[in-house]
């Protein structure tokens, strides 16, 4: 999904598949891997907070340069390495004892976006990159204001031992790609948060009846396996006041309608091209 200069995919890693609605749903199934492929088409820095169910996964802000693509794998937590995996309301492992149902939030992906402000120094602009460029990230900065200086552990730098952090798995099965024997170890995306402390929902709740045909249940993220992806420092100055929201969700769709062809379009007329301006 698209707004403005910032968009957002979720992309099933392997051989999944994933499937987008108008809706802003994402149709996947249990067990999916996936990564959050976010892109800056515009020509300013911005800054990207993302919360999945609820829960914050980016600390302080994922940093995008001007016209650049990332792809997001896990939390931007030194503590917590895991993927994003989809899972299916009901499970009290991972969602705690209600099992996901009494979050409203549950499946929620949302993106805000808000752009660096132009200033007069010198500093260069990164240009779009050649090849794949790792992930930067700032720390949560201690009042509304930016931290010119944040300060966090640097990753390792680039040699030949290492590589953009890609997925290269052969195989569909979460338990083969990891290296498990059995099934694999799942573990919740955050603590679980007590039903008393649960914030009132914004909205009320789409009715059953205006859901698409293709949504079979309620679905949440949680976290398997582990990732190699690693996120350096850098300075970001002062941002826009207002963000650029993109929101999608997660649901359980069936395999049928998840691998079923698009349609094609009701018309095969050519976009009418805009009025040339003065």
């Amino acid at each position: 999904m698209r707004v403005g200069d910032f968009s957002v995919e979720i992309v099933a890693a392997g051989d999944g598949h994933m499937r987008e609605l108008e809706s802003g749903h994402v149709l996947a199934r249990p067990g999916q891997v996936y990564t959050l492929r976010l892109r800056n088409h515009g020509p300013l820095r911005a800054v990207a907070d993302i919360s999945i169910d609820g829960h914050c996964v980016t600390g302080g802000g994922l940093v995008l340069d001007p016209w650049s693509t990332v792809s997001l794998e896990r939390p931007i937590h030194e503590t917590e390495r895991g993927r994003f995996t989809v899972i299916a309301e009901g499970d009290e492992q991972v969602f705690g004892p209600d099992g996901g149902r009494d979050n409203a939030d549950l499946g929620l992906i949302e993106a805000r976006f808000r752009r660096e402000l132009p200033h007069h120094d010198q500093r260069d602009v990164p240009r779009a990159p050649a090849i794949p460029r790792p992930i930067v990230t700032m720390p949560l900065p201690p009042s509304p204001r930016p931290d010119p200086s944040p300060t966090t552990p640097p990753r390792r730098p680039w040699g030949p031992e290492w590589s953009p952090p890609t997925w290269e798995a052969a195989s569909s099965r979460v338990d083969e790609v990891f290296g498990f024997r059995g099934h694999p170890e799942v573990r919740a995306l955050m603590a679980p948060v007590l039903p008393s402390a649960v914030p009132a929902p914004a909205g009320v709740p789409m009715p059953p009846a205006q859901l698409p045909d293709a949504i079979e249940r309620a679905a949440g993220t949680g976290l398997t396996g582990t990732s190699s992806q690693d996120f350096v420092t850098v300075r970001v100055g002062a941002l826009e006041s207002e963000a650029t929201v993109i929101q999608l969700r997660l649901v359980i769709g069936s395999e049928e309608a998840i691998s079923a062809p698009r349609p094609l379009p009701a018309s095969d007329e050519v976009p009418v091209r805009p009025a040339a301006r003065p």
